[in-house]
């Protein structure tokens, strides 16, 4: 009986451990339930942004990026969702460009480059970090500083959606269905 107890339990410790291993591969879904970790930037647009802080109250989606080359990842995310629920009350997007420490130095250049290639209209949604960016990269599980990601947040704050890399239909469908569902408060 002893015995059978053990491999029972045995068993169930396994099980544990590979779906914890299973989930940080999966690209770090173990987030979903989680408090965004504040992110405080200055806009384009000049204003100081923090997030969750600055989109309480709205549902929000919050794109990531480390490297250029991940901007049309990022734009596959919220050309649909700026499409479905851009103007809208309630709603709300931020992309955030996260860049080392060691480059703030270069900010106004690269700030200024961005400016020039980013529409006015959506200066204020765009928030350029200069920091640990291996800190969000941890938090957040973002292992691949070559992928955009995406996060859905409620209007408190918590992650209730995470995707990374291009957008597919079936993706962006159902991120368009998530931020309905949590407009409606459910």
């Amino acid at each position: 009986m002893r015995k059978l107890l053990l491999i029972i339990l045995g068993g169930l410790i396994i099980m544990c451990s590979d779906s914890i291993a299973n989930d940080t591969q999966k690209g770090g879904t173990g987030v979903i339930g989680m408090k965004f970790p504040a992110i405080s930037a200055e806009s384009l647009a000049g204003t100081k942004v923090t997030i969750p802080d600055s989109a309480k109250g709205l549902v929000t989606l919050v794109t990531i990026a480390f490297k250029r080359e991940s901007q049309s990842q990022l734009d596959s995310w919220l050309e649909p969702f700026a499409g479905a629920f851009g103007g809208k009350p309630g709603f709300t997007f931020y992309e955030v460009p996260m860049i080392k420490t060691y480059y703030k130095l270069m900010a106004l250049v690269i700030d200024g480059g961005m400016r020039a290639g980013i529409p006015r209209e959506k200066h204020k949604n765009v928030m350029t970090y200069y920091g640990d960016t291996e800190k969000y990269q941890k938090i957040l599980f973002l292992d691949d500083q070559y992928k955009g990601y995406a996060f859905l947040l409620d209007r408190d704050g918590i992650i209730r959606w995470k995707e990374e890399g291009f957008a597919s239909k079936e993706k962006i469908n159902d991120m368009i269905e998530a931020t309905q569902r949590l407009g409606q408060g459910k």
